[in-house]
This record gives C-alpha cells, sequence and structure tokens, in this order.
C-alpha cells in the first residue's frame, strides 16, 4: 500500500467566462476597491497599517453586488470549482451550503505602491480559496518574469526539491508552485496553504478572491455573543 498523507491540492482552470462578464466583474472590483480602501491607520477596519497593500481592502463584495448578473456567474463558477476540487481531491461531494467573503485586490501601474506584491499568507479561517482574475492585462511589453503576479503556494516544512528525481506528475516537489494567472483563470485551494503573489509590472492586475466555508452537518457553528455581527 503507498498513502499520501496529508495532501494538499491546487486546481487551476482557464477560460472560463465570456469577455463580456469578465469586464463587468473587473470594473465591479475596481470601484468596490477604491471605495472601501483604508487609507487611515486610525480606521478601525484596518489590518495592519494602512500601507499594506494587503490589509487595505476590509469589506465584502457580496454585501452590495450579489444578484448581479456577473456576480452570480462568477459565483456558479466557483461553486463548480469548490465542486471539482472536493471530488477530485478527496471523492467527497460538495455541502448544499457555502459561505464566503469576497475581498477584491486591484494591482495598477498608475498606483505602484499596489504592486508590490502580496507577502506570504494564509487563510486559516477559510475551508477553501477560490481566486479568480476577471482581468490580466500587461500592455504591449507583455510579462516580465519575476513581476507578473504569479501566485505562488510552499510547503510548509520548507523541504523544496528532493534529491531523487521525482517522475511523478501529480506530484510537485520544488521549491514553490508557481501559477501565472491570465484574464479568466479560476484557482482553488486550501485555507491553510502558504501563499504569496509576485510583484506585478503591468497596465492592471484583478483578483477576486472568495475565502469559503464549508457548511457540512458536522462542522462547527459559531453564534454571536455579544456586539454586532456582521458576517454572512
Amino acid at each position: 500500500m503507498f498513502t499520501a498523507l496529508y495532501p494538499s491540492f491546487v486546481l487551476v482552470k482557464h477560460d472560463l467566462l465570456t469577455p463580456d462578464v469578465n469586464r463587468q466583474l473587473a470594473e465591479i472590483a475596481i470601484e468596490d476597491g477604491a471605495r472601501h480602501r483604508v487609507v487611515d491607520n486610525a480606521d478601525p477596519r484596518n489590518l495592519g497599517t494602512a500601507d499594506s497593500p494587503f490589509g487595505h481592502i476590509r469589506h465584502n463584495l457580496l454585501f452590495e453586488y450579489r444578484g448581479e448578473p456577473a456576480v452570480d456567474a462568477w459565483l456558479g463558477l466557483a461553486r463548480r470549482g469548490v465542486a471539482e476540487y472536493l471530488q477530485r481531491g478527496y471523492g467527497a461531494e460538495m455541502p448544499e451550503s457555502l459561505t464566503a467573503i469576497a475581498e477584491p485586490f486591484v494591482q495598477e501601474g498608475a498606483h505602484p505602491e499596489n504592486c508590490v506584491g502580496i507577502f506570504t499568507h494564509t487563510h486559516p479561517k477559510a475551508d477553501l480559496v477560490v481566486t479568480y482574475y476577471p482581468q490580466v492585462c500587461f500592455g504591449e511589453r507583455g510579462p516580465e518574469r519575476f513581476q507578473d503576479g504569479a501566485l505562488r503556494f510552499y510547503d510548509p516544512a520548507g523541504r523544496g526539491n528532493r534529491i531523487w528525481p521525482n517522475q511523478n506528475p501529480g506530484i510537485f516537489t520544488g521549491s514553490w508552485y508557481e501559477v501565472r494567472p491570465r484574464t479568466g483563470t479560476l484557482v482553488v485551494f486550501e485555507g491553510h496553504m502558504p501563499h504569496d503573489a509576485q510583484p506585478f509590472k503591468g497596465v492592471r492586475r484583478v483578483c477576486l478572491p472568495l475565502q469559503v466555508s464549508l457548511r457540512f452537518p458536522n462542522a462547527q457553528n459559531p453564534i454571536e455573543i455579544g456586539g454586532s455581527s456582521h458576517g454572512l
């Protein structure tokens, strides 16, 4: 018997929505991100400091845009991605109920403070993360290596390459697993996986991540015990 212990998977799919839907999604993400950007360190919504490109959006886009045709098309795509991930990775069926937080991240050449990339992090409260890229535009120069906004996944143990050859195409053993998104790319992975994003040098890179919780019967169900609640 040969058993994989505690596996991690990354599902990547391309060219899934129409150009018109992608355009609408990008416009929504750009508008929402600009309107809810945290620019004051004293803002209670701030995560870290306001100059951090990772902490300046603290707003769930779904509160305002659920029901928009483009957003519903994107959410339908995300649900199918979750179902495929669970089935291919674990032979599991998707639960009837999912909850999600969507915080858009927009990188633009006109705003270089957003193009430095995103430091290595995890999403410890999310069962799965479903990231979609409705727009990735590099301009006439095209993508530049190490500045193309690649999404990179790391082995938490930091082992990297083995000394023996790896001829198994279904297993990755390098220093990091790299996904170079383009317009229409969907990526699904588990929230505990360390990942980052390279710096981006181009016109615009729009990322729409969903932090997804799976509501199986054996899932813990939190309840509000004081103060105000703004969750889904």
